[in-house]
């Protein structure tokens, strides 16, 4: 459970809680379906702001340079060597943000989600919950603890 009294410090400790780390730099895979792709825009520019560095598939990595973030190019599991899973495997990534859609996608996704899960690095597959990523990220201040009673008075 996260209590607090921001969103951000909220998913924060509830991600904390669950035993997930929080990356606070290095770099992220971006990979997301069509329908995403104007959302994830903003979300790329606050981790270039935070200091991430982005890697991506060929649709999402095109898209980003459309609108002048930068980002480098990554294999999906399928298109060659080296891929994303084996940038997984090689320490090389912080953290996932994937949002699959249809069979290839989801082919793709569990081969990615099984190498995050052996390696302990997050996994995002919503735009929501890239959303609330960011915001934790983003806290500098030091968790802190309050009862319930307190939260409530």
């Amino acid at each position: 459970m996260g209590l607090s009294s921001s969103f951000g410090m909220s998913f924060l400790k509830a991600s904390l809680g669950s035993g997930n780390k929080i990356p606070r730099s290095g770099t992220v895979f971006l990979s997301v379906n069509d329908s995403d792709k104007d959302d994830i825009i903003s979300i790329a520019v606050s981790l270039i702001e935070i200091g991430f560095k982005i890697v991506g598939t060929h649709g999402t990595i095109n898209k980003l340079k459309e609108n002048g973030i930068l980002g480098d190019l990554i294999y999906k599991v399928g298109e060659g060597r080296p891929n994303i899973v084996d940038s997984i495997k090689n320490g090389l990534i912080s953290f996932v943000i994937n949002t699959p859609l249809g069979a290839q996608s989801r082919y793709d996704e569990e081969s990615i989600g099984r190498e995050c899960i052996r390696n302990g690095i997050m996994t995002i597959t919503t735009l929501s919950g890239a959303n609330a990523l960011v915001k934790a990220i983003k806290i500098k201040e030091k968790i802190s603890v309050k009862s319930l009673q307190e939260y409530f008075a």
